[in-house]
């Protein structure tokens, strides 16, 4: 996750939609995020080696030995910046209405917030009331795993204005196995005699923000101690908190 306050301005958090395109009053209803096809530049790669269950409490911090996952170096996949992720396909055209812009620009957020490819879908089930300070509910999928948005006007908008401001706020985090793995190894690899591992986790969930996953990562160095860290998703990705013995 990018922004702490999800301050979007139109498509892809840089250029403002079009005013004009907008259902004025919202009322319109899309299909469900099942019911529309995945839209993403491809699928997830697979993450590092792990089972696909996850524990439902974190993993003991006593040492019992490397966890599940052995982290060897970088993740292949993993994008350096928001910036460099593509955009997912089906850019919709300019005469477009609102709510189907809003619902691709969600996307394109979300994947520059995981920095991993993988499939998506978005949709705002009662479309975006595009009037000042209107909220609106919307949902963005990633490989099946739902995040739920706020899309909320500005209240600087004017009915007949050619940009319409707005900011996306989700309601979960994106925990993502493949970027936690390539953020722990970034944080603490590389040193010679120091290995690195975290517990099994799934590909992708859904997390509070800023909260326990129940997840753990691990560093031990050769003839030393072992210290595990609890897994977190905070706006700028993964973070890891030292637990205490």
């Amino acid at each position: 996750m990018r922004r702490d306050s999800r301050a979007l301005l139109g498509v892809a958090a840089a250029a403002l939609l079009m005013a004009g395109c907008g259902r004025e009053d919202g009322a319109s209803t899309g299909p469900g995020p099942a019911d529309r096809p995945g839209a993403a530049s491809s699928p997830a790669p697979a993450s590092s080696p792990a089972p696909a269950s996850s524990p439902a409490s974190p993993a003991s911090p006593a040492d019992g030995g490397p966890l599940a996952v052995e982290i060897t170096g970088p993740q292949r996949g993993v994008a350096g910046s928001g910036s460099d992720m593509a955009d997912p396909p089906g850019r919709p055209g300019s005469d477009a209405d609102f709510t189907t812009q809003v619902e691709y620009a969600l996307q394109g957020d979300l994947l520059s917030d995981v920095r991993v490819a993988g499939r998506t879908t978005a949709v705002c089930p009662e479309g975006v009331t595009q009037r000042a300070g209107a909220a609106s509910a919307c949902v963005v999928t990633y490989e099946g795993v739902e995040i739920p948005y706020t899309v909320t006007v500005g209240e600087e908008y004017e009915p007949g204005d050619v940009l319409t401001p707005y900011r996306a706020d989700p309601g979960k985090a994106l925990l993502v196995a493949r970027r936690v793995h390539h953020a722990f190894w970034d944080r603490f690899g590389g040193d010679a005699g120091t290995s690195l591992s975290c517990d099994a986790m799934p590909a992708a969930a859904a997390v509070e923000p800023d909260g326990p996953t129940g997840h753990i990562c691990r560093t031990a160095r050769e003839g030393g101690g072992a210290v595990h860290y609890a897994v977190s998703v905070g706006p700028s990705g993964p973070r890891f908190d030292r637990v205490r013995d």
